[in-house]
């Protein structure tokens, strides 16, 4: 029996879930340098990205939820703290986003026997939602491919998408009639241009390339969609960053039967 694992060169990067029927959001996790103030270049460059989806959602914009944190081992995380959220909103406001549609809380993270935890090492955390019209914001949540869609909740007012219309295929002879369809997200650091190589691994825990396999690449600009060569590979593709990158397989059931599903 074979199981599917990835071996994309990337690390994904976990976001919350809010708890609404429907969600719509963009988030961008930032880490700084100990005691540092601003934000890269490319993560301005990520956030601007955000930003530009966010507002397009609805004719009433977007709002931004900032979490400004230091670390206790920080100098002075209080005033630290707030410096990054202070930066954080100035550079929003450039942006365009009003300020009274951007909310900030700060706090100082207390640490583990003097360690960071790994899980929670973002100094920054940005997230945009939309500022919903008075007839609710269900138009988005049944909008097709629409970027910041989280989770759907099928009601009378959120039927999710149409049926098939999140569906791809390669228009090729050998992809697979019985599929499933796999699911993941690399977190890309920054922009580049590559082939990505799909790799499984068998129940001996043995790594095999998916050769011929049918997939799905979609960044913030564009969709790549083409079949995987005899090792594994992808075509090459401009993977844009820092943002995430979501990538879907559509692999034969009967070949690669998965565990768990």
């Amino acid at each position: 029996m074979k199981f599917i694992g990835y071996a994309l060169g990337a690390v994904a990067v976990a976001i919350s879930l809010q708890s609404h029927a429907c969600s719509v959001f963009l988030q961008s996790n930032i880490q700084l340098p100990l005691n540092a103030a601003d934000v890269s270049n490319s993560d301005r460059l990520s956030l601007t990205r955000r930003y530009l989806t966010a507002r397009e959602w609805t004719t009433e914009g977007a709002s931004a939820e900032v979490d400004a944190v230091a670390f206790e081992s920080e100098q002075n995380p209080k005033e630290l703290a707030a410096l990054r959220g202070k930066n954080v909103k100035t550079f929003l406001m450039r942006l365009g986003l009003d300020k009274d549609k951007i909310f900030v809380h700060e706090r100082v993270i207390k640490l583990s026997k003097g360690k960071v935890d790994p899980d929670d090492k973002w100094q920054i955390g940005v997230e945009f939602v939309p500022n919903c019209p008075s007839s609710g914001c269900q138009n988005l949540c049944n909008t097709p491919k629409l970027q910041g869609v989280a989770s759907y909740a099928v009601t009378a007012d959120t039927l999710g998408p149409a049926p098939g219309s999140n569906s791809f295929t390669c228009g090729d002879k050998r992809e697979p009639t019985k599929a499933r369809i796999l699911e993941t997200q690399v977190w890309t650091v920054r922009t580049q241009e590559k082939s990505l190589t799909l790799v499984g691994n068998d129940s001996f825990g043995k790594q095999e390339p998916l050769s011929d396999i049918c997939y799905r690449v979609t960044t913030s600009a564009r969709e790549y969609i083409g079949m995987t060569d005899d090792q594994g590979r992808t075509e090459r593709m401009q993977l844009l960053g820092p943002e995430h990158t979501k990538i879907e397989m559509k692999v034969d059931a009967d070949r690669y039967p998965v565990n768990g599903q």
